[in-house]
């Protein structure tokens, strides 16, 4: 497909070699992505998307939350994924305000250079612990056991 979709693709085959790859169609804007689901050690599972973009040479990497927030959680998520995201160095949540999907990027930029294996396995294992990581309080506030604060609270102290 391209430089990069092969470079991710053969990386994600590699370090997850149970994983059972979807490579999906082209996007409209000329995207290639590739979809699966990932269990962690803990149990806890989510989507994730590797998009390839050959024409702007950048490569996105997203876990994706499997249950949309409903209309009534969203300030409060949004509330916390503002905490979460302030003063991370590399990635950031996401909400999508219409339909309640909850994700976390990461990217790189490979114009005029090569996609390598530690620049994969950098992209892809960041953003799986930064999901680890705010995982349990993402749901907790999702469910109204807790607030924003709590929930960022009881991660910091972990």
């Amino acid at each position: 497909m391209g430089r990069i979709f092969d470079g991710i693709k053969q990386f994600l085959e590699s370090h997850f070699e149970t994983q059972g790859f979807e490579p999906a169609d082209d996007n409209a804007e000329g995207d290639a992505t590739l979809a699966f689901r990932l269990e962690d050690e803990d149990g806890r599972e989510w989507g994730c998307l590797a998009v390839a973009s050959e024409d702007t040479e950048q490569l996105l990497f997203y876990s994706v939350v499997l249950d949309n927030v409903k209309p009534p959680q969203r300030p409060a998520v949004m509330e916390f994924l503002t905490r979460a995201n302030y003063g991370l160095q590399v990635g950031n949540f996401e909400l999508d305000l219409d339909d309640g999907e909850v994700r976390f990027k990461t990217s790189i930029d490979v114009e005029r250079a090569e996609l390598t294996e530690p620049l994969c396995k950098n992209l892809v294992e960041l953003n799986l612990a930064m999901m680890g990581l705010y995982y349990a309080g993402l749901h907790g506030v999702m469910s109204g056991e807790l607030t924003p604060a709590q929930a960022i609270t009881k991660i910091e102290e972990d």
